[in-house]
């Protein structure tokens, strides 16, 4: 995938809800420090070089902001696939298997963000109804990141925009069924 699918899927998903929260004042500082990049840098940048940049600042203890602190608490909790997170300089983008899971990885980040940033809020209650029930972070975090990946590749097929409304009101349902039959929830382990 190239930076222009990534800006829709992760920053230009976010950066929309986050615009009417008067706390996400600082997404249109990283907007700007984002689109005033080199050209060309940006469109040599791909989801794994990102990722990779971003693990590598971890692994060294540097302070990561916005999506990249998002995106490195989710590879963080998926310590099964340190080693593939190791090796992401290296990788090629025909490495199907780690593109997978960075995918998996940036839906989680998306809702990690919003969670953070408490933007959309309904999003957040019904994350926090979740853990109310008992269902742990990162099982609650992904039973939203399943359904952001639902919608979005629905806006993708169908070639329209995200419906932040259908999404807020399809996780509200996956919730409620939940809570509904706890047996149903899946565990990360």
């Amino acid at each position: 995938m190239e930076i222009r699918a990534f800006a829709y899927f992760f920053i230009g998903r976010t950066a929309k809800t986050v615009s009417t929260n008067p706390k996400s004042k600082n997404v249109d500082k990283f907007l700007g420090v984002f689109w005033s990049m080199n050209e060309s840098a940006i469109r040599e940048l791909t989801l794994t070089s990102w990722a990779a940049r971003v693990w590598e600042k971890e692994l060294r203890g540097v302070p990561l902001q916005f999506q990249e602190a998002a995106l490195a608490f989710c590879m963080r909790q998926h310590n099964e696939w340190r080693q593939y997170w190791n090796q992401l300089a290296t990788c090629g983008k025909e490495n199907t298997k780690v593109v997978s899971m960075l995918v998996h990885v940036y839906n989680d980040a998306a809702v990690k963000l919003q969670l953070d940033r408490n933007d959309p809020p309904e999003i957040n209650s019904l994350y926090q109804v979740l853990r109310g029930r008992g269902i742990t972070d990162m099982d609650a975090l992904h039973t939203i990141a399943f359904v952001l990946q639902e919608q979005t590749w629905q806006a993708k097929t169908n070639g329209g925009p995200f419906d932040m409304n259908a999404y807020v009101d399809r996780v509200r349902t996956c919730v409620q069924t939940l809570v509904e039959n706890p047996r149903l929830v899946r565990t990360s382990k």
